[in-house]
C-alpha cells in the first residue's frame, strides 16, 4: 500500500514537503474496493477466530503491591536511620560527660590526697600510743629460693587421731558460741 503510494508521487528533492503531506494518492477504485473486502474479511475472521486479547489484570495488583512494599521499606530505612542519627547524638552527649566526669574525678582525687597528710597521721597515731611502729620479731622472711614440696604426715594411732579429733570439736564449738 505504502510502496505504491510513493511510487506515484514524483519526488522533487525537498523530502520534508513530500512527508509533510497526508494526502494519499489517488488509486482505483476497483484496488479500493479489493482493500474494503480483504480488510472487512480478515477483521471477521480474527474477531471469529480470536476474539479480543484479554487483559491480564493480575499484573496491575502485583505491581501495585511491589511499589508499596518497597515504599515500606523506604520509610523503615529513614526511620531506623533517623534513630541511629537521633542514639549517635545521644553517645556523643553521654562520652563528653563522662570527660567532665572523669577530669572532676582526678581533681577531687587530688583534694582528698591534700587534705589527709599520711605522715602526718602517722605521727599522731604514734604519739598517742594508738599505733606502734613494726618490731623486728613482727616480721617474717620467707625463703623461695627452693621449689615448692608437699610432706604428707600419716596418723600412727587411732587413739590419736579420736583425740584431735575431739579437740578440733569442742574449738569449732568454742568459737561458735
Amino acid at each position: 500500500m505504502t510502496v505504491n503510494a510513493f511510487q506515484q508521487i514524483s519526488y522533487d528533492g525537498n523530502a520534508a514537503l513530500k512527508m509533510g503531506a497526508t494526502e494519499a494518492p489517488p488509486q482505483p477504485e476497483r484496488v479500493q474496493e479489493k482493500k474494503k473486502a480483504s480488510a472487512s474479511a480478515a477483521s471477521a475472521s480474527q474477531s471469529e477466530a480470536d476474539p479480543k486479547p484479554k487483559r491480564h489484570w493480575k499484573t496491575a495488583p502485583v505491581a501495585v503491591g511491589t511499589i508499596l512494599l518497597l515504599a515500606a521499606f523506604v520509610v523503615m530505612i529513614l526511620i531506623s536511620y533517623a534513630q541511629m542519627v537521633m542514639i549517635n547524638d545521644q553517645v556523643v552527649e553521654l562520652r563528653g560527660t563522662l570527660s567532665d566526669l572523669q577530669t572532676e574525678e582526678t581533681k577531687l582525687m587530688a583534694q582528698y590526697e591534700l587534705a589527709y597528710d599520711l605522715q602526718e597521721i602517722e605521727k599522731q597515731m604514734l604519739a598517742s600510743g594508738q599505733m606502734t611502729k613494726i618490731q623486728s620479731w613482727q616480721t617474717y622472711t620467707l625463703e623461695l629460693s627452693e621449689p615448692d614440696s608437699v610432706e604428707y604426715y600419716h596418723g600412727s594411732d587411732l587413739k590419736e587421731q579420736m583425740m584431735s579429733f575431739a579437740k578440733n570439736l569442742v574449738t569449732a564449738i568454742q568459737e561458735y558460741f
